[in-house]
């Protein structure tokens, strides 16, 4: 079974995508991990990768569409351990009284102050298609697989009466999405919210929408 790194390339067909191509996106994944999307040259990639510029330049239109490619990769990935971890928790819930306590769980995962870097990553990346058509365009269907994977799941929850069937399913997922990514507004303050009171407040929050 393909690991959920692996996934983006084979939604996208990866027996199409040659191997060089693959080797230095992945290469410029690690960089940027490391380094930041601005943190590293084009000449650090080629040594990380040991492929030569002659064949970046026939794979790619220069080296921010390397750039680019890499982050839509990052983005792919997160959203893949997201739907994962959502359906393994959320399709297990057998009442609604069930389906808050594992809401709660996962609000407390995923606003882990731990994961400051993930939410600025994505922002990040979501950000460069403010004026992008083509980092727009390349980033919609994985957005929208993950808002859909959401959907699909508030579908179900609505289907066994565990949540209001006056909620609209894409809503939902937006929302909730809205919501732990717009937690990155107190990663960077100087002085934090108390997270056990912001844990109450959206646990109230979540109890009183659904």
């Amino acid at each position: 079974m393909p690991s959920r790194r692996d996934l983006w390339w084979l939604n996208r067909g990866v027996r199409d995508i040659h191997p060089t191509k693959v080797h230095l996106t992945e290469a410029a994944v690690t960089l940027i991990d490391e380094h930041g999307s601005q943190g590293f040259t084009v000449e650090q990639l080629l040594e990380t990768s040991n492929i030569s510029k002659g064949s970046l330049y026939h794979h790619f239109e220069d080296f921010q569409d390397v750039i680019m490619q890499a982050q839509v990769l990052r983005f792919a990935r997160y959203v893949e351990e997201d739907i994962g971890a959502l359906t393994n928790v959320l399709l297990a819930t057998n009442s609604r009284e069930d389906l808050f306590a594992r809401l709660d769980l996962i609000s407390r995962e995923t606003h882990d102050p731990a994961r400051s870097g993930s939410r600025a990553d994505r922002i990040e990346i979501l950000a460069g298609a403010r004026n992008s058509e083509k980092m727009k365009n390349a980033l919609a269907p994985t957005q929208a697989r993950l808002t859909g994977a959401i959907a699909d799941l508030a579908r179900e929850l609505i289907a066994k009466q565990f949540v209001s069937e006056e909620l609209d399913p894409a809503a939902v997922a937006v929302f909730i999405q809205a919501y732990s990514l717009g937690l990155i507004v107190n990663d960077v303050s100087s002085e934090s919210i108390d997270m056990d009171k912001w844990h109450v407040m959206i646990s109230r929050m979540v109890r009183g929408l659904l």
